[in-house]
């Protein structure tokens, strides 16, 4: 049996950047965001407008919750990226950095 090479990589940590950008999906909890670090597109998902946090994710009410706070605390975050969501990078893991 064949594997993609999608399910064959390993999950990828972004470098710590700010949130300057967030939104959530239409019809379902999904979250997009954006960093001030360069995108990183490690599985070279088809969208790179942004990493999706995936509404079905155990962990997505959390994250989210991360996400909105380092947006409006302007904190800095690490993402962890693993495979595609919605045609766009999926984070499976948020780490916020403590103020300064």
């Amino acid at each position: 049996m064949l594997a993609s090479s999608a399910a064959m990589a390993a999950p990828v940590e972004t470098p710590w950047a700010r949130v300057n950008y967030i939104a959530g999906g239409w019809t379902a909890a999904h979250v997009r965001v954006q960093t001030t670090a360069t995108f990183s597109n490690p599985e070279s998902c088809s969208n790179s407008d942004g990493y999706v946090v995936d509404a079905s994710l155990p962990g997505a009410q959390l994250f989210a919750s991360m996400l909105l706070t380092a947006f409006s605390t302007n904190r800095e975050v690490k993402l962890v990226l693993d495979g595609c969501a919605l045609e766009r990078p999926r984070v499976i893991s948020v780490t916020l950095r403590g103020s300064n």
